[in-house]
């Protein structure tokens, strides 16, 4: 067995040890400073950065800029440079986990310590962003969590560099989760960015669910620009209140709108982490323009036990039953009036707790016959069909004729009249029941409509038409599946509309009849035909092959133009 010692790659004055991991910007190496004898983590950036002379010096000025930070939650860089025609920053060698691994597991983190990592993460933001430097790519897999607790913030001001590298090909860079709608939009870069960002990764953080996440890339980017994220209450219910409303600030799709600062953002974080931990007013200085809130109402933004839940619970349900059955003062009601709905609480339209909760019968309402009772029934049976189909999002026309039909029933019914509000139920249920059928026909429509557009995207080659067309598209897809057909329909149309300026015919419509349905399919087959493209030929075929396509293409080299005709 020979004692030789182990001979390592070499890259100038660092020996390569140990590959640690690799990605778009290029691969990071444990590597030894034969120099001053320590261990550093190498970056050895891809070759996209050599290109030129100037995207080398841009490197360079932005590496520098990263350097100069020097703060207990950034990685420190080292040194940087050239080697071998190789660009390589070396950087602090970080022992521990990254924050994407400890979310992708789960790990049981009590709520104190996911703010604590949040406010270091904070901390270090805000001193560089004091010093003018942005990091532009906040997410869990770059924050690494180190055995003692602390955290370190990494790769700082590599995602401008990927973003320079990028200009120009219409490629959108970051990652989509945890970017701020100004990133996707080409909109001003500032600190506000990196805080949307950290608000993603908080949100991440407290319920193991992101708050932005689609099927495809651009319908995550699409969320980003359009859609709140589900409230972090509904996902995770012990969040205190005060929590979900600082997370909710930092995700404002509005810049200005988000805290000023990283530091701001930050002080309100330790606030409610001094309210979690029970730590006197007195211990703790108020930052910002927080005030400070009073002992007991502190206790309502701390975890409660669940015994400690069910008790108020329970208080509050004895208090609910003795309102309810106090005697009201001489008069209050006719004697023997008899509800033949008793009230229920009402439920927003449109909201996601199932059925609609029937709204209660006005009051001093005369007593209700069993037949005026079921076509009421009825009615509100009729009503929940129609919003659930999409009636109420999309205010289809036979809908506020139908609200004004059943508000006029209870009317009557509360004048004494059940005939008038008989007839008035049983008119009512049969418009909620066009309303619905109004809702049907307009998500046929935007379904068509994005089945018709879905081929032509496909079709597109790449580039900033395909991706921009790819984000109507997903938009639409997003808006269908919220019921907003009226806006799916827009957006399909103008991913259409791109397809067609970049010469891309989308196919037509098809009739019924069998017979009908081959003669248009033919007319369209013979229009792709003679534009030559084989773009058109993929919107009727998308299942073109490899080997086919080529064959098109090399026949459409044989001939300067070409006329069809089926018989």
């Amino acid at each position: 067995m020979s004692d030789a010692p182990q001979r390592y790659r070499r890259l100038g004055k660092y020996e390569l040890h140990q590959l640690l991991g690799e990605g778009a910007m290029g691969i990071v190496w444990k590597a030894y400073d034969t120099v001053l004898r320590r261990y550093v983590a190498l970056k050895l950036l891809s070759a996209s950065f050599r290109k030129t002379k100037d995207m080398q010096e841009r490197f360079l000025r932005e590496a520098r800029a990263a350097g100069a930070i020097q703060h207990a939650n950034i990685v420190t860089v080292y040194d940087l440079g050239e080697s071998e025609g190789q660009l390589y920053i070396a950087m602090e060698l970080v022992e521990g986990r990254d924050l994407s691994d400890m979310i992708a597991l789960r790990d049981p983190l009590a709520l104190e310590r996911k703010l604590d990592i949040t406010i270091e993460l904070l901390a270090g933001l805000h001193f560089a962003h004091q010093r003018g430097v942005i990091h532009r790519d906040v997410k869990p897999s770059n924050v690494r969590v180190m055995p003692d607790g602390r955290i370190k913030i990494m790769d700082f001001g590599i995602a401008r560099l990927q973003k320079a590298d990028a200009t120009g090909s219409g490629a959108i860079v970051g990652t989509p989760t945890y970017m701020a709608p100004e990133q996707i939009t080409n909109g001003a870069i500032t600190p506000a960015t990196d805080v949307f960002s950290v608000g993603c990764l908080l949100y991440e953080l407290l319920c193991y669910q992101r708050p932005f996440e689609a099927e495809s890339v651009h319908g995550v980017l699409y969320q980003v620009l359009t859609t709140e994220p589900r409230p972090l209450r509904t996902v995770a219910p012990s969040i205190p209140a005060a929590l979900e409303r600082v997370v909710a600030k930092a995700m404002n799709k509005v810049p200005h709108e988000r805290y000023e600062s990283a530091g701001q953002m930050m002080a309100t974080l330790q606030q409610i982490r001094a309210a979690l931990s029970g730590a006197d007013e007195e211990a703790t200085q108020p930052l910002g323009r927080w005030t400070p809130l009073p002992r007991p109402m502190l206790k309502l933004i701390t975890h409660a036990s669940m015994r400690a839940r069910l008790a108020v619970l329970g208080a509050l349900a004895a208090v609910v039953v003795l309102l309810l059955y106090a005697p009201g003062p001489p008069g209050e009601q006719p004697p023997g009036a008899v509800a033949a709905n008793p009230p229920a609480p009402r439920q927003p339209l449109g909201g996601s707790g199932g059925a609609l909760a029937p709204p209660p019968l006005p009051p001093h309402a005369a007593p209700v016959s069993l037949a005026v009772s079921s076509r009421r029934d009825s009615a509100m049976a009729a009503r929940d069909r129609a919003v659930a189909a999409g009636a109420e999002k999309n205010s289809v026309p036979s809908l506020l004729l139908a609200r004004t039909m059943l508000e006029a029933s209870d009317q009557a019914l509360q004048r004494g009249d059940p005939s008038l509000a008989l007839r008035g139920y049983v008119e009512s249920a049969q418009r909620y029941a066009q309303a619905r059928e109004e809702a049907h026909e307009m998500d046929r429509e935007a379904q068509h409509m994005i089945q018709r557009v879905t081929p032509v995207v496909q079709a597109l080659p790449a580039g900033r038409a395909a991706s921009n067309a790819g984000v109507f598209l997903a938009r639409a897809e997003s808006l269908l599946r919220e019921q907003d057909f009226t806006l799916a329909k827009v957006a399909a149309q103008s991913a259409e509309q791109i397809g067609i300026d970049a010469g891309i015919a989308p196919p037509s419509t098809q009739p019924a009849g069998a017979r009908g349905a081959i003669d248009v399919l033919l007319d369209d087959l013979g229009r792709a035909l003679s534009s030559q493209r084989i773009a058109n030929l993929r919107v009727l075929y998308p299942g073109l092959t490899e080997e086919e396509r080529r064959s098109w293409e090399a026949f459409f080299r044989e001939w300067n133009q070409i006329t069809t005709k089926f018989t």
